[in-house]
């Protein structure tokens, strides 16, 4: 029985095998350091510092890694999502710019009030700004929405695009893992002639 080619849509779907899963727990011990840094230093001084630099590093660290899987259309733009969130961050000192304004229209974070501003919000990477000192202001943290079964946030326009890629990468992964066994094994030997 002959095998038919693997369409490049096909191929394009394929994640699996052991040799992902380095880089899959790399990933998972970048978001560890990253909620470690936010959750168990200072937001001033020194620790400050460290904690800003840690962040910084470890979410380019991420964006790179995305582009490992670059066959994946999530992966590019997952990685465009953090690039967007980095943008602002960057213009900042690394911490994301977040509108007193919206955090005070949205009624979700009623602990947070004027006497605030200019400082770093002390349970993550966000810094509360007036609207005129944010630089990059369509970049920044600015869209309240209730999601269920996690409550009510403010998302950047990046993290949109980056959730967008979260959705592509599974549905292609998806996709990858409900095809015929032979059309997987003619994407192994296609990724296989390729490297």
């Amino acid at each position: 029985m002959e095998v038919a080619e693997p369409t490049p849509v096909v191929a394009r779907t394929r994640l699996g095998g052991a040799g992902h899963l380095p880089w899959l727990g790399c990933a998972l011990a970048l978001l560890l350091i990253q909620q470690l840094a936010i959750r168990r230093t200072g937001t001033t001084g020194v620790s400050g510092g460290l904690r800003r630099t840690l962040f910084l590093v470890t979410t380019i660290a991420l964006m790179a890694l995305a582009l490992r899987y670059r066959r994946f259309l999530g992966a590019w733009l997952i990685a465009a999502g953090i690039g967007l969130n980095l943008l602002p961050m960057l213009a900042h000192g690394g911490l994301m710019p977040i509108s007193y304004r919206v955090v005070h229209d949205s009624g979700a974070f009623p602990e947070i009030t004027e006497a605030d501003i200019g400082h770093q919000l002390g349970n993550g990477k966000d810094v509360l700004l007036r609207d005129d000192d944010i630089h990059l202001i369509a970049l920044s943290d600015r869209y309240a929405l209730s999601v269920p079964l996690y409550g009510s946030n403010i998302y950047s326009l990046g993290d949109f695009v980056l959730f967008a890629g979260v959705g592509a990468v599974a549905v292609q992964a998806a996709i990858g893992a409900a095809l015929p066994a032979s059309r997987r094994r003619g994407v192994v030997a296609e990724d296989a002639g390729a490297r």
